[in-house]
């Protein structure tokens, strides 16, 4: 029969022994294979636990099982508590620390649903196993198994021996997962692998949280320039909006920001005319030098600045690349611009890195571009619901920001921008569901990291 719940005592002592663990890597032996399934697998029971997170649970964690619970599809739904995602949150944790692909935190958490029904158990219901991941004697002491970190990155250890040069990014989940823990029970583990993946996309943004602030400069539909502050971690404006009692004194078309006081906009005419604005202040009101025209012939639908010297811009449906050598450019300190290539039929278009584009189409497509010559590589992110954006904004850290028509901005946070894929590219809680009443915005880049 299984133990009942825990006193409050026993409770304190195992988190106090989680907490005092060893918090490094180990090289664990081989997992003994088990002749029936681990009782601790069993959702709904009732077992000795450990805290997972020395610091307890926070609203966070409370908030997100909420979400998961009506998220998940499979044993874990409505299951979830504000202590289960601090127990998946240090698993993820511990992976992304060590700088692995996504696809390991997967792995770990497919794994712990399966053993532990996401607990970090303390007591020995399966022979000597404890932990989040059953682990035997063999693999450590109780003090190290009732560790999280201690134990995921056991775990990863093996996983990378058991598969290496990376071929456990493309085994199937179950298969890896199978291969660490010598299951009697191999077909449990890729049943739960796409709610793992849910777990792990709901949580890791905050594992991952971006550091810096997105400074977003806009334009207003009577031509005056606005100044807007967030704080990338939160998704809260800090600052702003600031707007400028002067206007610009022509119709702007497209606009790119280069540093914190300068800015490039394009005139929606004819001429392409192109002008640079120097801001003065940004703080408690909006000031900046009446606009320089420093170069005609720019009749660029979209404008974008990487951070790094490189401006694209997007005419008639061909992207070229610019090279940009001051702070405040003038004609000739812009290159005549490589052609990248034609076709490019875009909605929105942001920088998200050094030669990294970001861009969505009318028919709703996300597109990641990495421009490493002619030709590039394209990514294609999403494939519909995007469209809604007439604005596409990064500041780095795989940060994005879209902008409807109605004046609502919203968050997204890709924890790896440069994977050429969107499964970890999660929404977020919007800015503001209303008040960007902009026509055309620009944040300048390589601000978050």
């Amino acid at each position: 029969m299984l133990s009942p719940l825990p006193s409050r005592a026993r409770m304190t002592a195992a988190a106090a022994l989680t907490a005092f663990g060893v918090w490094c890597t180990a090289h664990p032996a081989m997992a003994e294979p088990r002749p029936q399934p681990p009782a601790a697998s069993d959702v709904s029971a009732a077992y000795q636990v450990a805290a997972c997170d020395p610091k307890g649970t926070t609203s966070t964690d409370a908030s997100l099982a909420t979400q998961l619970n009506g998220t998940l599809k499979a044993k874990m739904r409505g299951y979830m508590s504000a202590y289960r995602v601090s127990c998946a949150r240090m698993v993820i944790k511990a992976a992304h620390d060590r700088g692995l692909d996504t696809r390991a935190a997967v792995i770990a958490v497919a794994t712990i649903i399966v053993e532990t029904s996401i607990q970090n158990i303390s007591e020995m219901v399966d022979h000597d196993s404890l932990g989040l991941f059953q682990q035997r004697a063999s693999w450590g002491t109780a003090a190290q198994r009732l560790n999280p970190t201690w134990a995921t990155n056991a775990f990863l250890d093996k996983m990378i021996r058991v598969y290496p040069n990376n071929s456990w990014k493309t085994a199937p989940i179950g298969e890896v997962c199978q291969a660490v823990q010598v299951s009697a029970f191999p077909d449990r583990y890729q049943e739960q692998a796409a709610d793992a993946q849910i777990i792990v996309n709901a949580i890791l943004p905050y594992v991952s949280a971006p550091k810096g602030t997105a400074s977003v400069y806009g334009v207003t539909s009577d031509g005056r320039l606005t100044y807007t502050a967030i704080d990338t971690a939160t998704g809260k404006r800090t600052h702003g909006a600031v707007t400028s009692t002067t206007t610009l004194g022509f119709t702007p078309k497209a606009m790119a920001t280069l540093n914190f006081n300068t800015i490039l906009i394009t005139e929606d005419g004819p001429d392409g005319k192109l002008y640079r604005i120097d801001v003065i202040t940004n703080n408690t009101s909006l000031t900046y030098n009446p606009p320089v025209q420093i170069a005609t012939g720019w009749t660029h639908d979209l404008l974008t600045y990487d951070g790094n010297t490189h401006l694209f811009g997007i005419a008639a449906g061909t992207l070229r690349r610019y090279n940009i050598t001051t702070t405040k450019p003038t004609a000739a300190t812009i290159s005549t611009g490589t052609l990248i290539g034609t076709g490019f039929t875009l909605k929105t278009l942001t920088a998200t890195a050094s030669n990294w584009l970001l861009g969505t189409t009318e028919t709703g497509l996300l597109i990641s571009y990495r421009i490493d010559g002619t030709p590039y590589t394209r990514h294609q992110l999403r494939d519909s619901t995007w469209q809604v954006f007439d604005h596409l904004l990064s500041p780095g850290g795989g940060v994005y920001y879209g902008h409807r028509p109605e004046g609502s901005l919203h968050r997204y946070l890709d924890a790896d921008p440069y994977d050429g894929n969107a499964d970890d590219l999660t929404a977020q809680t919007p800015v503001d569901t209303t008040g960007w009443t902009q026509t055309l915005l620009s944040a300048q880049p390589a601000t978050v990291s």
